[in-house]
């Protein structure tokens, strides 16, 4: 079921509950107050049997006859509700007419009888309690055995005194309940109100705050708003932390952007002015390689721009020698035929990663070897592992006045001196560092002994 409105829920729910809990109480108190009416009554006719026994034995002249009469007064039943002091006739009591005594002798002659009980037998001549129906009500009887006397007497009361009884005693208890019903739904209002103050005070905590800051919520609220605090502060952190990374990508995007369209207009320019075929060409081939050059730099922003925004990769087992052959077969010829390779990877050997994600891992890292290695040497890749962690290694030589600066290497959009003439966009390190971080593996670079540029990434979970 959909809650609409908490308050109206717990409005509704907690006086529902009281509501149930009355019903409940007087169903219970009905029945309890039957059931203890029903054993007093029961021990009344038992009582009134003995007694009308004790009179047969005093009495030595009752004989079978019709006119042994015990006398009920006729008093007319209106309906209206009265006092116990105003039911005090003077000719006594309107319940007399629901009590009845017969006396029976052992040969089924009618010895005494009271005037509501009618000639015959109000029930079998059988020793104990019985429940019967006469003159359209249902009785509760009590036949006893005089045995000296020979006779049966009977005592028997109407069921619907008891049923009367036990309502009025119900209703007893639940009209004190009744009265108290408004101001306990009163302070039931006054308590959820109170209570659900503190979600009031939060929503409009939330909607003063300013979207250009999104700072935590510091309020002291119950426990319960505690979890709900604590996921608000997050999704605020989270949204900064988007924000943040939209406007440091819109900022980079522009700055690094400004200076090939300006290139590229110069060039625009130079193509227009152009007098003979000479410049025409030498103009369109640097629009092309700056084009080129464009091209490449918003591919590049593209892809760490949606790197940005992805926690989970779904990683998958797949070959990692048809990862580097599919990466190889996404990098120019022409930086390809600059080295050999010497590919040391066996053909069973596999990775579980995001193949897409790796594949782009692999096309800058192996892009990049070929690009700054002196030219015909070799490039080599080696992958090895062991029961606790695996590692793939590239490795590329560089000539002595082409040494990068190993500790700024990674940085955004940053290109050594040296590497200027060599196109790139300084963004596929941190491309690939950002990716390594999404696999939780580990990526390093130095320079070894012999002036080789070694790439090393290393994973804690063997994975062949």
């Amino acid at each position: 079921m959909k809650i609409k409105s908490l308050r109206r829920m717990l409005l509704l729910s907690i006086n529902g509950v009281i509501l149930l809990l009355m019903i409940v109480t007087g169903v219970s108190t009905f029945y309890s107050a039957h059931h203890e009416l029903d054993e007093l009554f029961d021990a009344q006719l038992a009582q009134y049997a003995r007694l009308v026994r004790h009179l047969l034995v005093e009495s030595s002249s009752i004989k079978p006859a019709f006119d042994n009469v015990i006398e009920v007064p006729r008093i007319i039943e209106d309906g209206i509700e009265r006092t116990s002091a105003q039911e005090r006739h003077p000719e006594g009591h309107k319940y007399e007419s629901k009590i009845a005594v017969q006396v029976w002798s052992q040969d089924g002659k009618l010895l005494l009888r009271s005037a509501n009980a009618g000639t015959h037998p109000l029930q079998p001549m059988d020793a104990g309690y019985h429940v019967v129906n006469f003159d359209g009500y249902e009785w509760v009887g009590f036949s006893l055995y005089a045995q000296d006397l020979e006779v049966w007497v009977f005592t028997a009361q109407r069921e619907d005194v008891r049923g009367e009884l036990s309502f009025h005693l119900t209703i007893d208890q639940l009209v004190p309940l009744s009265f108290a019903v408004i101001p306990i739904f009163i302070l039931v209002w006054l308590t959820v109100y109170w209570g659900t103050r503190p979600i009031n005070e939060l929503s409009a905590k939330l909607a003063g705050t300013d979207p250009a800051d999104l700072k935590p919520l510091q309020m002291e609220l119950p426990r319960e708003l505690h979890p709900f605090q604590h996921a608000v502060n997050t999704l605020l952190a989270e949204l900064k932390s988007y924000i943040s990374k939209e406007k440091r990508f819109i900022a980079d995007a522009s700055h690094e952007l400004r200076t090939p369209l300006s290139i590229l207009q110069l060039h625009t320019d130079n193509l227009a002015k152009a007098q003979s075929a000479d410049e025409v060409q030498l103009a369109n081939q640097a629009i092309q390689k700056s084009t080129k050059r464009l091209s490449h730099l918003v591919f590049q922003l593209m892809e760490m721009q949606k790197l940005e925004h992805l926690s989970h990769p779904e990683k998958k087992q797949i070959s990692l020698l048809g990862l580097i052959s599919d990466a190889m077969g996404q990098i120019e010829s022409k930086h390809l035929d600059n080295v050999s390779w010497d590919i040391r990877v066996s053909a069973e050997a596999t990775i579980t990663v995001e193949p897409a994600l790796f594949q782009c891992v692999l096309r800058n890292l192996l892009d990049n070897a070929a690009k700054y290695a002196c030219p015909n040497s070799v490039v080599v890749v080696e992958y090895y592992s062991t029961l606790t962690d695996s590692k793939l290694t590239i490795t590329n030589q560089l000539s002595k006045d082409s040494m990068p600066e190993i500790d700024r290497l990674g940085e955004r959009f940053f290109r050594a001196t040296v590497h200027q003439d060599i196109a790139g966009s300084g963004l596929g390190l941190s491309v690939v560092r950002k990716i390594i971080e999404l696999h939780q593996m580990n990526l390093t670079w130095l320079i070894n002994d012999h002036g080789c540029f070694v790439v090393m990434l290393e994973s804690q979970e063997n994975t062949e």
